[in-house]
């Protein structure tokens, strides 16, 4: 796992996230985690890629990918990916449940990075897993 890639759709909302896991009482976890946060620009993926070229990117560029709930409408979609696509050395993709409420919680963003962190420290278990629902 090289890093953590936000979703375009939810840039915003992550970027709130790694905010909060830089500050008490999560600083000692990211900084032992030492990922580097990528948007799509950092990796060369444009906002629209198709969500088969966005997993086959954290593939194989070891990154974690936080979404929310993407469809499954076409081949190309994200879930179809993970469900053709998924081996056992896979990363997991990592879905926030509730995105909206992770800006008018404090309490439930303190949940989703609790799981989110939980995961990442275990990540070599979870490989192949496909989507993780947090929290």
């Amino acid at each position: 796992m090289k890093g953590i890639l936000a979703d375009v759709n939810i840039q915003g909302h992550v970027d709130l996230l790694v905010v909060l896991m830089q500050a008490e009482p999560w600083k000692s976890f990211w900084d032992h985690l030492q990922l580097p946060y990528l948007h799509f620009s950092d990796v060369g993926l444009a906002p629209d890629a198709l969500d088969s070229v966005i997993w086959e990117t954290c593939q194989r560029d070891g990154l974690i990918l936080i979404t929310d709930n993407r469809n499954n409408e076409d081949s190309d979609s994200l879930e179809a990916a993970i469900q053709t696509r998924n081996t056992p050395a896979s990363l997991p993709v990592f879905t926030v449940a509730n995105v909206p409420r992770m800006r008018t919680s404090r309490a439930y963003a303190d949940r989703v990075i609790e799981a989110l962190l939980e995961a990442l420290l275990q990540i070599e278990s979870l490989r192949g897993t496909g989507r993780l629902f947090i929290p």
